[in-house]
């Protein structure tokens, strides 16, 4: 027969248990966008989260494996905000608010959340599982956007407007997501900017039409 008040303590080892898993999670997404995936130890991160080292290495093997945890948190939690966004005509008004929208909201996400980011860049290049790639998302992202093309069709001269619309998106995303990453250089530094910028090649996407044979 079980001791009652080992059943009592049970719950709260548990969730003690959580709260630490938690510190640990934040405070590796903390470090990996302050100073970079690679440049973040696992001392770094148990020292921020104030946790034992022994919670970090039960529970996550290495840095590498809290990278996977976070970054799987990441994507369940972002394909729920996906598919809850309303990319409707009668929200944006039209194709090039609806874009800027993106664009925005996509620029606040991964600023945001730079250290998934940089976490799901390093573990990619290293040939890990496509899970941890955050990429995965912009399909949906995509498929999310091309079910308004209906919205927006008056506004598409592009001759595939569904391919048309999809490459817009593909490009607003890599844009924004390689700026936030430290690449581009020569890409405008402020938000507005960025946007407008990322907006009219967009729209240069789907307003051109098939040229003359």
């Amino acid at each position: 027969m079980s001791n009652p008040t080992t059943r009592a303590t049970r719950p709260v080892k548990q969730a003690r248990t959580i709260r630490s898993e938690r510190r640990l999670l934040d405070a590796a997404e903390a470090l990996f966008a302050d100073q970079g995936y690679q440049a973040t130890r696992v001392t770094d991160i148990i020292d921020r989260a104030g946790c034992s080292t022994g919670t970090f290495y039960n529970r996550f093997g290495d840095k590498d494996g809290l990278a996977r945890v976070m970054i799987h948190e990441f994507v369940r939690d972002s394909r729920a905000e996906i598919d809850a966004l309303d990319l409707g005509r009668a929200v944006h008004g039209d194709l090039r608010a609806m874009l800027r929208f993106l664009a925005e909201t996509s620029h606040d996400m991964m600023n945001r959340r730079l250290g998934v980011y940089r976490a799901s860049q390093r573990l990619t290049t290293l040939g890990a599982d496509r899970s941890v790639y955050t990429g995965m998302l912009v399909a949906q992202l995509e498929e999310r956007v091309t079910a308004h093309l209906d919205d927006y069709r008056d506004e598409i001269a592009a001759p595939d407007k569904a391919a048309a619309l999809g490459y817009a998106v593909q490009l607003i995303i890599m844009v924004m997501l390689q700026t936030r990453l430290g690449a581009g250089p020569l890409f405008p530094k402020g938000k507005d900017e960025l946007a407008d910028l990322t907006v009219q090649a967009a729209m240069g996407l789907l307003t051109q039409e098939k040229p003359d044979e």
